[in-house]
């Protein structure tokens, strides 16, 4: 089993990029400069996925994560300037205001802060809701926004900021530049440091996931996956913020297997195939690295259609937790990290056979 930890550097990288829903074009870049310089073969399809393979022997898989972070577009531009916007995905609005954020203008990113009441006059402070914010970006018209390439429809990210908390890191978008960041060097380790793959192996950076959860879909068509694992983000419920935990997944506990997820009220939701979830978990003792077990409701991920359409194909998936979802400062666990890409390296040095 390769022993390698998850480089730093790439991570700290993929969270810098900008990618919101629908915009991810600059994280597929990155992610493709990456493995380009590990000499692992990629392309893009014409939505915005990207796929590597690494060619070996045995079943076709599909490891799947999703490139792109939550954030907001610009919706109005007052005419003195000031920014109003809508969420793309599930935004931690509670979170923004006082914020700094990037604005993907047309000529190139633009800086800005959304704006807040001074504590001093806190009595005159409009509601807290996303209605009542702003962007202040310095503009002093809606002229002077606009000719500098700022119009409605702007993607706005937050400013990314990359932190070590002891043995913890903190950023926007490790949901799920993290999962990216463990596909891509699973990739380069497994091609140049064993030669290939037990399988024969795809790995899908794809698109939309926090907008509609079927981004990915065309990568079904284009591996043709005996099977298919997703790796993404799961929520933690170890913080003071839980008298009464829904769960008692925990942030350095290691990686978690999922048995299901749902999101209530839309029908979105995956239940891990058994025999490919036991498989792994078999992996996982052999190897002896813990494996937490994962019921959520409220979220789901990229791979949760995928079982059905076009074709019957098993799917599970594998997570790590965190923290502070959908946030500007979520925080993820490097043992966690790590632990998971050492998973994912026995996965495929012994896949399921089906």
């Amino acid at each position: 089993m390769i022993t390698s930890e998850l480089s730093l550097t790439l991570l700290e990288t993929l969270c810098a990029v900008p990618g919101i829903s629908g915009f991810e074009g600059p994280v597929a870049a990155a992610l493709g400069a990456y493995l380009g310089q590990q000499g692992v073969e990629c392309q893009l399809d014409r939505v915005g996925n990207l796929l590597a393979h690494v060619p070996g022997s045995g079943p076709r898989v599909l490891l799947v994560a999703h490139m792109d972070e939550v954030g907001f577009v610009v919706r109005k531009i007052e005419r003195d300037g000031f920014l109003r916007l809508e969420r793309v995905g599930g935004s931690a609005v509670q979170a923004l205001a006082g914020e700094h954020v990037i604005i993907s203008a047309d000529s190139g990113p633009v800086p800005g802060v959304v704006g807040i009441v001074p504590p001093h006059l806190k009595s005159e402070a409009p509601g807290d809701g996303l209605g009542s914010m702003y962007v202040d970006a310095g503009f002093r018209s809606k002229a002077a926004a606009l000719e500098c390439g700022v119009q409605v429809g702007s993607p706005v990210c937050y400013n990314p900021r990359f932190q070590k908390l002891q043995n913890c890191v903190s950023a926007k978008a490790l949901d799920d530049r993290a999962g990216c960041a463990l596909l891509a060097q699973l990739a380069a380790e497994v091609k140049i440091k064993t030669g290939g793959a037990a399988c024969d192996l795809y790995l899908g950076f794809v698109v939309q996931e926090e907008n509609v959860l079927t981004g990915g879909l065309p990568l079904l068509n284009a591996a043709q996956p005996d099977w298919v694992l997703g790796v993404d983000a799961t929520l933690t419920y170890d913080s003071p913020d839980f008298n009464h935990p829904y769960s008692e997944v925990a942030l350095g506990g290691g990686p978690a297997i999922k048995i299901m997820d749902h999101i209530r009220g839309r029908g979105q939701g995956l239940i891990a195939h058994p025999l490919l979830r036991r498989h792994i978990e078999t992996v996982a003792k052999q190897a002896s690295l813990p494996l937490q077990r994962e019921v959520a409701v409220g979220i789901s991920t990229a791979v949760a259609p995928m079982p059905f359409q076009p074709v019957a194909t098993p799917t599970a998936a594998v997570s790590f937790p965190l923290r502070y979802s959908h946030s500007p400062a979520e925080v993820a666990d490097l043992g966690d990290l790590h632990q998971t890409l050492q998973l994912l390296h026995c996965i495929v040095a012994d896949p399921w056979q089906g």
